[in-house]
């Protein structure tokens, strides 16, 4: 996908899937993740919808907005604040809350500022240097880099599982299970590599 779309999704009678750009964050993908189940669950969609970044309409605020408060319901981030004893948010309350709730730094912050938790000047100096910072106070940076090469192109879902019991019952052979993994980007399962 390029840079500027961060996902999309199709529905149809029959089937429902979610495209996510593995070139972004882990957290951002996060996001899209949520934020495309929004479209499929609460909109009707003709055939596609492909999502870009600062897209203002309606439709992506909500989603948006569906994305967050799934990902970080109010009670959840009121539970983190009160066990973390958070008076006045610290660049690491943050992290420690990002990395809780596997969100990007960006989707941390509005959330907060939204919540009138953090100033502006807060949300301006806590939105760089994330890597660094991150790796500095020991926390894992995975969730602020895009997916490793070898999960770029990866598939989850009914297809997988309808593979699976096709083989098990007998009714595909070992050799159509594998055409059908392998097309789903799926060779650790024909590899054992899940563990």
């Amino acid at each position: 996908m390029e840079k500027y779309i961060s996902g999309c999704c199709s529905k149809t009678e029959d089937d429902k899937v979610i495209f996510i750009n593995t070139n972004h964050t882990i957290g951002r993908q996060n996001f899209t993740l949520a934020h495309e189940l929004y479209h499929l669950l609460h909109e009707d969609i003709d055939d596609f919808i492909v999502c870009g970044i600062n897209n203002n309409s309606r439709s992506e605020i909500n989603a948006d907005n569906f994305a967050s408060t799934l990902l970080m319901p109010n009670s959840a981030l009121y539970w983190f604040k009160n066990k973390n004893q958070i008076e006045d948010w610290s660049l690491e309350d943050v992290i420690k809350c990002e990395q809780r709730y596997q969100v990007s730094r960006s989707t941390m912050l509005v959330r907060l500022k939204k919540m009138n938790w953090i100033s502006q000047k807060q949300f301006d100096e806590y939105g760089v240097n994330i890597i660094r910072e991150s790796d500095r106070l020991g926390y894992d940076t995975g969730l602020y880099k895009p997916s490793p090469e070898n999960q770029k192109y990866y598939s989850i879902g009914k297809l997988i599982r309808l593979t699976e019991k096709a083989y098990e019952d007998e009714k595909i052979t070992g050799g159509k299970r594998r055409e059908i993994l392998l097309r789903s980007f799926r060779s650790d399962i024909i590899h054992n590599q899940g563990e």
